[in-house]
């Protein structure tokens, strides 16, 4: 007995400019999003505008994308984790990560830390893990708030 034929639903991956235009269009609007899924959810209403139903992106391809971009401030919280950090490669962005040195009182050169060169993410010797990520074009204004309320 043959399997009845699936009903198949096209859809489209935007390219990289497209939704970077995305992403420039909603923080013009909101200057701030204080929530990737929240962002998720504007980008690809926005992306959906041009093409209803067509569009399909991940809220992690969409935090790379927006990392990578010079006009757009990537805020991101963390918390710290029992483990220490063995990683080499990014949480936020995926890109890989540079060692922080330190030198010590006999002369001695000691990676104490990793940072990422392009989201600003960074970690110590124990793993920092991210909790939420802020999409921002004001970050100081952001950061004024924060410190203001506490």
């Amino acid at each position: 007995m043959e399997a009845p034929a699936r009903k198949r639903t096209s859809y489209r991956i935007p390219g990289e400019d497209l939704v970077s235009e995305a992403i420039r269009e909603i923080l013009n609007e909101a200057f701030t999003v204080r929530s990737q899924t929240l962002f998720h959810r504007l980008v690809l209403a926005k992306l959906r505008e041009k093409e209803p139903d067509r569009y399909r992106l991940s809220p992690a391809r969409l935090r790379r994308i927006a990392a990578r971009m010079e006009d757009v401030d990537l805020i991101i919280h963390c918390r710290e984790d029992r483990k220490k950090n063995r990683s080499s490669t990014c949480p936020v962005c995926g890109m890989k990560m540079e060692d922080v040195k330190n030198s010590t009182l006999y002369g001695w050169t000691v990676a104490t830390g990793k940072v990422c060169p392009t989201c600003s993410y960074w970690t110590g010797s124990r793993k920092r893990i991210p909790t939420r990520y802020v999409f921002t074009r004001e970050k100081e204004k952001y950061l004024g708030e924060k410190m203001e309320g506490a």
